[in-house]
Parts: C-alpha cells; sequence; structure tokens
C-alpha cells in the first residue's frame, strides 16, 4: 500500500490533516530483481579518473536498487582475483562506504569476474524459483588480452570507461556481440 497524497490533500482540503482524510492505494508488488555490478579497478582503470567515476556509477545504482527494495552483488576485477565487496543481499546503502575505499590496480580478470558473477546469479535464481530477474552492470574501459564471452544473465549493461582518444572500443564491441545495453561512463546520469 502507498499513500496517494493527491487524493489525501483533496480529501483533506483546508482544515488540518486527520488519519480519516488518508487514502491509500495498492501498488502491485515488483518482481524479485538482482542486480550483479562487476567493477573493473584495474591498473587501467586509474587513468584520468575512469575508477572513480565507475566506482560513482556503481554508488548509484546500489542507492536505486535500496530505494526500490533490490538485491544486489558486487564484485571487484583487480589484480590478479575477483574480490566480492558483496554477496546477492538487498541492497544496502552503508555498503557505499566500501565501494568508496576500493583501490585499484594491476590486471584485469574479467573473465573469472564474469563467470563469477554468472554462477552468483544462477545460484539465486535457484533460490528464487526462477521468478526473479537478472541484471549484470559490467563497469569496464574493456582493456583485456581476451573478450570474455557472455555471462547467462537476463539482461547485461557495459557500462564503458573507455575514454581514450581513439577508444580502444572492445567494451562497445562486447555489448554488440552479447546483445546487451551499452552505456558510456561519461554519459551516464
Amino acid at each position: 500500500m502507498r499513500l496517494d497524497w493527491l487524493a489525501t490533500l483533496a480529501r483533506k482540503g483546508p482544515r488540518p490533516l486527520r488519519a480519516a482524510d488518508l487514502v491509500w492505494r495498492a501498488v502491485a508488488p515488483e518482481p524479485a530483481c538482482l542486480h550483479v555490478i562487476v567493477l573493473d579497478a584495474s591498473g587501467s582503470m586509474l587513468r584520468r579518473g575512469r575508477l572513480a567515476r565507475a566506482k560513482a556509477v556503481a554508488l548509484a545504482l546500489l542507492q536505486r536498487a535500496a530505494r526500490c527494495g533490490q538485491h544486489v552483488a558486487l564484485l571487484l576485477a583487480v589484480g590478479q582475483g575477483v574480490q566480492m565487496l558483496q554477496p546477492p543481499a538487498p541492497a544496502r546503502r552503508a555498503l557505499g562506504v566500501a565501494v568508496r575505499a576500493v583501490g585499484g590496480g594491476g590486471g584485469t580478470p574479467l573473465a573469472a569476474a564474469l563467470q563469477r558473477a554468472e554462477t552468483l546469479a544462477l545460484a539465486w535464481a535457484r533460490r528464487t524459483g526462477g521468478r526473479a530477474r537478472q541484471v549484470l552492470w559490467l563497469i569496464t574501459d574493456g582493456r583485456v588480452r581476451q573478450a570474455p564471452p557472455r555471462p547467462a544473465l537476463e539482461v547485461c549493461v557495459v557500462v564503458d570507461a573507455d575514454d581514450d582518444r581513439p577508444a580502444l572500443g572492445q567494451a562497445r564491441q562486447w555489448a554488440q556481440r552479447w546483445q546487451a545495453h551499452h552505456v558510456a561512463l561519461n554519459d551516464w546520469n
């Protein structure tokens, strides 16, 4: 149930608000959704503030999921490994502290991070009986030696941090090949 403020104020009129004036509307529940955020924190992301802007996008995704009561898993592709900042769980704004503290450097274990994202999403789908939507948010500049395969998530969004002139364009190519959504990091709002 959600409070319908316009109907409530119309019913109230010029007098002080009373409990009897409140108008409630039934709201259909949103289907469960898991957002799996894979943040590339490799050395190339440190150039020209890419990692800082990428962390801002991750924070915005976390805040949006928290407002909607959705679930989030957050993985870092950094150095020679994959770090899980949060397993699939309800989004919490407090996770922002961990995101802000993320440092970068080293290689880009992106294929391993995407495999881990897929494994987490499939396990979560089994727990929810397959009724839940799964969205991958890959935030990367695409600077890896070998293109990773598309993870088996329902929706994939590639947030492309490649702002070099000329751009390498690998993240854009992955999005096209994966039939995923492509968003330039600099165009994020």
